[in-house]
């Protein structure tokens, strides 16, 4: 049994979902509304105590952190294997992972968005400050979890209200992007002639990118193997059915724009 507590539309929730489908897994979806905080109910900080999704329990064993995640599937369900048997080559998809897993898309994103939904993002990072202080103090044996996530978010705040910062984040992705195009004119895929995890979490991470308007960097000549890396990821199953289709219902929507703006 594989049950996986995610939400719509997280990056990190889809770097896992599209594992998930690339090896045809069925699991039991446990979808978490972030804009009514389900995340740091206590329930869930006892399941993970970072408060973040996503969250895999296989057979009753708890697993977190997305990079994670994705090895412990590949691991447990080797069929197709999406980890290079060549030990240079693993090696070579542990630095991709790595990479995108320490680039820091949580500020790029919420000091990006435009509009109604990046006014929603950056709302919800306000109240979390403020509501984490009172369920630390309604559930005291949470403490030290609230605590910790207090600080995280504080910073987190902090960081997307500091337009020098963003500035200085979104400097550093063309570089980045430079290491792939240098990689990916030399090999179909990151880790060499098969699709690995390694595509798995930088095709979440470069659609986000795109949705960010961050895709001009690659629209032209520039990076030419790049954009057309992306049109092949895009073309697989797995990419309709992890992100195509992974939209928020409006009932739940709703719910949470209702609590960000109304208090309610």
């Amino acid at each position: 049994m594989l049950e996986l507590y995610n939400a719509f539309d997280s990056l990190c929730s889809q770097k896992v979902k599209l594992v998930l489908a690339e090896k045809n897994l069925e699991w039991k979806n446990h979808s978490l509304n972030l804009l009514t905080f389900e995340n740091l109910q206590p329930s869930y900080i006892r399941l993970n105590p970072k408060g973040v999704v996503p969250t895999l329990i296989h057979d009753g064993k708890v697993v977190t952190d997305s990079a994670v995640i994705v090895r412990y599937l590949d691991k447990q369900f080797p069929h197709p294997l999406l980890t290079p048997t060549e030990p240079l080559l693993q090696e070579k998809m542990k630095s991709w992972i790595n990479l995108q897993n320490q680039f820091p898309m949580r500020e790029l994103m919420y000091g990006n968005y435009q509009g109604i939904e990046g006014a929603v993002l950056r709302r919800s990072v306000q109240i979390k400050q403020k509501l984490l202080p009172q369920l630390m103090q309604a559930n005291p044996e949470l403490k030290e979890q609230y605590e910790a996530k207090f600080n995280d978010v504080r910073q987190w705040n902090f960081s997307i209200q500091d337009a020098n910062e963003i500035a200085t984040i979104n400097a550093k992705i063309e570089p980045m992007l430079a290491q792939l195009e240098e990689q990916l004119s030399q090999t179909d895929w990151l880790c060499g002639a098969t699709y690995s995890l390694a595509d798995a979490v930088w095709t979440a991470v470069l659609n986000r990118l795109g949705e960010l308007k961050f895709g001009y960097l690659w629209a032209d000549d520039t990076h030419p193997a790049l954009k057309a890396y992306l049109s092949r990821v895009k073309a697989r199953p797995s990419f309709r059915k992890a992100i195509q289709s992974d939209k928020m219902p409006l009932s739940m929507l709703l719910t949470g724009l209702r609590r960000i703006f109304l208090s309610i």
